[in-house]
């Protein structure tokens, strides 16, 4: 997800603001390729490094966590030293750490690894937002690079499901992880052809390093809250890890009070339309977090697929999301911007009570299909609509904190979901962790029926958050605005 903004005072060249585009919308390509790739190969990972079905949701969350809890930073330093040295930096650090997590030996380096793409990836994402709004002209140009960034997004995923069950089934799992090692150098060697600074604003001073560092906190506390479901201690655990993320949370409301430059600007969050978008930004990635893990698990460990046929199965949900993509602008336009949000949140928490009846029901992965089609329709709409509801929410002198901040709600609601999913589901379901086959399978399909019920209620309330996002903010400029965006 991401902003758009209000004109910059200056426009840049069309050919300039075109190269930044498409570099901006590689980059989240390889961004989103990452995550698809990985939860294919989960299953032969988990078997290679002997990794626990408990265990496995911290490959994804050991990145979750870090890229959600540093995208404000992120944000803040690409408006301080510009979007194309925010990107070099952050591409250094992503392939490194992508070459560390590929060659990993056990989990401990393989989760060490993956935090640190995490913060490469932290820098990427806003960078890449801000690169893109400062470099198009707001209004259709800039709807138009929008619509651009979010397709390109999704043909990223639907190509790396099949490029990373291929890569897994043929080389290995390592290759899901080493080939952003090859990717990384082309992205950096296509951003040298940028000007150093495609916007003529001035930029803000200062790092909020103690509200960087307090955010961090609380969503390590939050996660490992989230996780500490088991027996014995864990409860204990639970309550100290959430006791210490509701003081950092608290102490970072006090801190950005008073601090002269903070990370985030607490007067945004009193726009309507600013907290309810990213409410139901939380909402709706919360929700849908769970639905890949355990579709993939489902596929390879209880229906029994090899990594590229499950890729395979997958492919007409991403090429839908894809369609759909494309053809939201005309649906906006056809029953307006509110009904749309509304819709896509619902469509989804059908389809995952439909996917967990399926699945409880042991029913061939073909005819999971059309369910996973239909939560793809849904998700597009969701992201697009939401994407379209923050872009006029923010001036343009604040495009990266903008891109940061819309997509640290997706990915905190990503990251805390997926861990609050499993581990209720893991908790409440009692079955053996996986020592076997069948055991395995069993504990999959038991924790499907509670996780993804749950996470058809966030999305329901997604959908009544969505609903509830004014159809525009007084005195804020509106020159960008579809046609569709009445909030009927």
């Amino acid at each position: 997800m991401g902003p758009g903004v209000s004109d910059p005072p200056e426009p840049v060249p069309r050919s300039a603001g075109r190269w930044a585009v498409a570099v901006a919308a590689g980059t989240q390509m390889m961004v989103v390729l990452d995550t698809a790739v990985l939860a294919i190969a989960l299953p032969r990972m988990a078997a290679d490094l002997h990794i626990p079905t408990g265990a496995l949701p911290w490959v994804m969350n050991a990145y979750a966590l870090p890229f959600a809890a540093f995208l404000l930073l992120g944000g803040r330093i690409a408006d301080l030293v510009g979007p194309v040295a925010t990107l070099r930096i952050g591409l250094a650090v992503f392939a490194a750490a992508s070459a560390g997590a590929g060659l990993a030996p056990s989990l401990g380096v393989l989760l060490a690894c993956r935090g640190l793409q995490g913060l490469g990836g932290a820098m990427l994402s806003p960078a890449s937002l801000a690169l893109l709004t400062r470099s198009t002209a707001a209004g259709t140009e800039r709807e138009r690079a929008i619509a651009v960034w979010g397709v390109t997004a999704s043909v990223g995923a639907s190509a790396s499901a099949l490029f990373g069950g291929l890569l897994t089934q043929t080389l290995g799992w390592r290759w899901v992880l080493l080939i952003n090692v090859a990717i990384a150098p082309l992205l950096a060697a296509a951003g040298r052809g940028l000007p150093r600074d495609v916007s003529h604003e001035k930029r803000p001073e200062g790092l909020d390093l103690v509200g960087m560092s307090l955010l961090v906190i609380a969503f390590g506390g939050i996660d490992l809250a989230a996780t500490a479901t088991g027996g014995g201690s864990q409860p204990l655990r639970s309550i100290l890890a959430g006791g210490v993320a509701a003081a950092a949370l608290g102490g970072l409301v006090m801190a950005e009070r008073r601090v002269r430059h903070p990370l985030l600007p607490l007067r945004l969050l009193r726009s309507p339309r600013v907290a309810y978008t990213n409410a139901a930004a939380v909402a709706l990635l919360a929700g849908t977090a769970a639905t890949t893990y355990y579709t993939t698990l489902y596929a390879q460990d209880v229906s029994g697929l090899a990594p590229l046929t499950t890729a395979v199965c997958m492919l007409p949900a991403t090429v839908s999301s894809v369609l759909t993509a494309r053809a939201v602008p005309r649906l906006v336009v056809a029953v307006g911007t509110r009904n749309c949000r509304t819709a896509g949140p619902v469509l989804v928490a059908l389809a995952q009570l439909g996917l967990a009846a399926g699945e409880h029901s042991h029913v061939e992965f073909a005819a999971l299909i059309p369910l996973l089609v239909v939560q793809a329709v849904g998700s597009s709409i969701s992201v697009i609509t939401l994407t379209s509801s923050a872009t006029r929410s923010l001036p343009a002198h604040q495009a990266g904190l903008a891109g940061g901040l819309i997509t640290v709600s997706g990915q905190s609601g990503a990251s805390i979901g997926l861990a609050t999913l499993t581990g209720l589901a893991a908790a409440l379901t009692a079955t053996v962790d996986g020592s076997t086959a069948a055991a395995r399978s069993a504990a999959i399909v038991g924790q499907v029926t509670i996780a993804l019920p749950l996470g058809a209620v966030l999305a329901t309330a997604a959908a009544l958050l969505a609903r509830r996002i004014p159809p525009g903010e007084a005195g804020s400029p509106q020159a960008g605005a579809p046609a569709g965006d009445t909030g009927q």
